[in-house]
C-alpha cells in the first residue's frame, strides 16, 4: 500500500474510532441529562405534589445514597494509590479552582453575596450526575472511584464555602459554625468512611445486611437526578448570564484542565483518570442554592449558575470525556 493510502487509511479509522468512542459517551449519558430534564419537567407541572420533591431530595440524601456509597465501597476492590492519587488531586485542583476565583475578585470586585454563589458555583460538585456519569460508563468500578474523590473532596468544597460566607458576608460568621459541624455528620461523607473502613479492614458487609443496602441503593441515582432537575430554576437568570459563565468556565472547563495536568504527570491512566475527569466537569451541586439562602448569599444568582451550569455541561462533559481518547 501506498504511503498516502495507508496514511489515508490510518487517518480514516482513527476518525471512526473517535465517532464510535463519542457514540458510546453519549449514549452512556444521554439517559442522565433525560431524568434530569424530567425532573425539570415535573416542576413546571408540579407532579405529583408540591413538596414531594423535597422530601424526596432529603430520603435519597440521607438514606438511599449513603447505602449505595457504603454497599459499593465496602465490596469494590481498590489501590491506595488510586485513593490517595485520586483524591488527592482533585483537591489540589479545587484549591486551585478556589484561589483563582478569589483572584478574580480582587480584580473585579464582585458583590460579597454574588462572590459567593460564583465561589460554590466553581469548586461544588453535584454528586449524583457524577455517580451516575461514572456509574454508565465504567460500572460498578466507576462508581467506588467516583465515591473514593467523593471522599475527600465533599468535606473540602464543603468547609470552603462555609469559610467563604463566613470571611465575606456577616450572616456567615453568626451561622457558619454550626455548618462545619454538618460538614464533620454529613451522611455522604460518613458512608464514604464506614464503606472504606469495612472493606480494608476485610469485615465487609455480613449477608442480609449486603442485600438490604443493595436494595435501598437502587432508588439513589434516578431519585437523586431527577431531584437536580428539579432544583433547576430557568426563570431568573436574566441579568445574571455572565457571572454563571464565569462559573461555567472556571468548574466546567478550567477544573477539569487542572486536574488531567496533575493527573497526567502522576502517571494515572486508564479507567481512573477517566472517572477524575468526570467527576471534574460535572456541574455545580443543586444543594448549593440551599446554603446560599441559610448564610445570607445571592440565592438568585446562585440559581441562575446552578441551572445555566448544569445545561451548559451537556455539551462539554461529552466533548471533554472524548477529547480524552485523542
Amino acid at each position: 500500500m501506498p504511503a498516502s493510502e495507508l496514511s489515508i487509511h490510518v487517518k480514516n479509522r482513527v476518525h471512526d474510532s473517535a465517532l464510535s468512542y463519542m457514540q458510546a459517551i453519549l449514549e452512556a449519558l444521554l439517559p442522565i441529562f433525560l431524568l434530569v430534564l424530567l425532573g425539570s419537567g415535573f416542576r413546571r407541572f408540579q407532579f405529583p405534589a408540591e413538596g414531594f420533591w423535597v422530601a424526596a431530595d432529603r430520603l435519597t440524601y440521607y438514606v438511599f445514597l449513603p447505602a449505595l456509597l457504603t454497599e459499593k465501597l465496602s465490596t469494590t476492590v481498590f489501590t491506595w494509590q488510586d485513593f490517595y492519587n485520586l483524591t488527592g488531586v482533585m483537591c489540589v485542583a479545587v484549591l486551585a479552582i478556589a484561589l483563582l476565583v478569589l483572584l478574580l475578585h480582587a480584580w473585579r470586585r464582585f458583590d460579597p453575596p454574588t462572590l459567593t454563589s460564583i465561589f460554590q458555583g466553581s469548586i461544588r460538585p453535584n454528586s449524583y450526575v457524577a455517580l451516575a456519569a461514572g456509574t454508565a460508563l465504567f460500572g460498578p468500578k466507576g462508581l467506588a472511584l467516583t465515591a473514593i474523590i467523593m471522599a475527600g473532596v465533599v468535606p473540602l468544597v464543603n468547609v470552603l464555602s462555609v469559610a467563604a460566607f463566613a470571611f465575606f458576608v456577616p450572616n456567615g460568621q453568626r451561622r457558619g459554625p454550626s455548618f462545619f459541624r454538618s460538614v464533620a455528620s454529613n451522611p455522604l461523607v460518613l458512608a464514604c468512611a464506614l464503606g472504606i473502613m469495612l472493606n480494608v479492614t476485610g469485615v465487609g458487609l455480613p449477608f442480609v445486611a449486603g442485600s438490604v443496602l443493595e436494595i435501598l441503593s437502587a432508588p439513589a441515582l434516578p431519585m437523586g437526578l431527577i431531584s437536580v432537575g428539579y432544583g433547576l430554576m430557568l426563570r431568573g437568570t436574566r441579568g445574571r448570564i455572565g457571572f454563571a459563565i464565569v462559573a461555567i468556565v472556571m468548574k466546567l472547563l478550567v477544573l477539569p484542565a487542572i486536574a488531567y495536568i496533575l493527573l497526567i504527570a502522576l502517571g494515572v491512566v486508564g479507567q481512573p483518570l477517566q472517572v477524575a475527569i468526570i467527576f471534574a466537569s460535572v456541574p455545580c451541586a443543586v444543594s448549593s442554592y440551599i446554603l446560599a439562602g441559610h448564610l445570607g448569599g445571592d440565592q438568585q444568582t446562585m440559581a441562575a449558575i446552578i441551572t445555566i451550569e448544569t445545561l451548559a455541561a451537556f455539551v462539554t462533559m461529552p466533548l471533554i470525556l472524548n477529547a480524552l481518547s485523542w
